[in-house]
């Protein structure tokens, strides 16, 4: 679920981090850092976009799935389209370059409601774009303080319920 303070625009990024600031957990992927909101709030989040855009790191290393009712793209300079499932679109260089180049790649196909999930380098990437809106997860405060403290990033706390959410970027330091 969507905290009701947020009114989330066109494109989002979203990463979760732990109570140290880390975004890898023990099983090497991100999947055992959150709980049940945060896993609550990364289907609302996904749910409301056209497309999934992610790395092809990440999607090697998370085991990416195509998500129900939503398409997937994956941003890569090394996975060919026989390396992804079957109605996951590639994103290579010839279309893209960059994180912010994939985007604009995805909004000249139409696409206008854009879910981005890629690492820490991704993920800063498009925090720094006005027109994205980053979004930092974590059960813990201390997980969003040291990794923007680490990242030397400024958040503003969006909810601070059963999960931490923290808006990147250009925002006031809270």
């Amino acid at each position: 679920m969507i905290p009701s303070a947020l009114n989330l625009g066109p494109i989002t990024a979203t990463l979760v981090v732990g109570p140290e600031g880390e975004h890898v957990g023990p099983d090497g992927t991100s999947k055992s850092l959150g709980g049940q909101a945060d896993s609550d709030w990364f289907v609302t989040v996904r749910r409301r976009a056209e497309v999934v855009l992610t790395s092809g790191k990440s999607y090697v290393d998370e085991n990416y799935r195509a998500p129900a009712n939503v398409e997937l793209a994956v941003l890569s300079r090394t996975l060919t389209a026989s390396d992804l499932a079957p109605g996951v679109m590639l994103i290579s260089e010839q279309h893209a370059t960059n994180f912010i180049e994939a985007v604009k790649h995805l909004q000249s196909l139409g696409f206008e409601r854009i879910q981005c999930e890629f690492g820490p380098t991704g993920f800063l990437a498009l925090s720094a774009v006005p027109s994205v809106e980053a979004y930092l997860s974590s059960d813990k405060l201390s997980g969003l303080e040291i990794f923007t403290s680490r990242h030397e990033v400024d958040f503003e706390l969006a909810s601070s319920a059963e999960l931490f959410i923290a808006r990147i970027g250009s925002v006031a330091v809270n």
